[in-house]
């Protein structure tokens, strides 16, 4: 498998409190990998660092082999935060037209975004209607403008509720299937253990390890992802 994405000795303290502890990760190109940990565990920093929005203590990103530059982030890397919230006085495609005159991307390809997300009806419809799923899936559609090469998403699913979970993770599988290589966080560990590739756990700021689940799962004996991340950070 080829690596697109390195981190290499990633450190970053917020005055006192070091936040990050010397993060090492590799991400393949085309993978699902799925960061875990308990709120607080540094995922969001870690996201934040490898995307340049941060800047690190120590350490080193590489995407394909050689240094992250911000040429890259702006071209390849789409990311949708945790609490994302586009302007609700616009329509969607009002929304996602802006966005694309200012990256290049002709008209029509907003159009054709909102049809992959589901959201083809609504596209006239202001924002402000919207359920929190129908704006996660505005914010992939955002995510996808510049047709990167890595989805960075932080808890993408969070506060959506069951119907909006699973639209979400079959989105995050036909983007996967078309080729992106998606890197996204999350605490609900039942959504991770049938969609991704590879897991990595981050606890108190340090990567504690990286497997594939059935590696993860075989390792303490056990079916249930929540159960063997517990046991691997002590937490059981």
């Amino acid at each position: 498998m080829t690596k697109i994405v390195t981190l290499t000795g990633i450190n970053k303290s917020f005055a006192r409190t070091k936040v990050l502890k010397g993060i090492n990760l590799d991400i393949f190109s085309g993978e699902i990998f799925g960061l875990l940990g308990v709120n607080g565990a540094g995922k969001t920093t870690l996201i934040k660092a490898l995307l340049g929005l941060i800047n690190i203590d120590s350490g080193r990103v590489e995407f394909q082999g050689r240094s992250r530059s911000y040429s890259d982030i702006n071209s390849q890397f789409g990311f949708l935060p945790e609490n994302f919230s586009p302007p609700k006085k616009l329509k969607a495609i009002e929304f996602l037209s802006i966005l694309g005159r200012g990256l290049g991307v002709k008209p029509l390809e907003a159009h054709n975004l909102l049809e992959l997300m589901g959201l083809k009806e609504e596209k006239n419809k202001y924002i402000k209607t919207f359920s929190r799923g129908m704006i996660q899936r505005l914010g992939l559609a955002a995510c996808l403008l510049k047709s990167p090469k890595v989805i960075v998403l932080d808890e993408p699913t969070l506060g959506l509720d069951p119907l909006g979970q699973v639209k979400v993770i079959e989105l995050l599988r036909q983007l996967n299937k078309d080729g992106k290589t998606i890197f996204f966080s999350s605490h609900i560990l039942s959504q991770m253990q049938g969609l991704c590739s590879r897991v990595g756990i981050i606890h108190s700021g340090a990567i504690k390890s990286v497997s594939k689940v059935e590696e993860l799962l075989d390792r303490y004996a056990t079916d249930s992802l929540e159960e063997a991340f517990l046991k691997e950070i002590g937490g059981a």
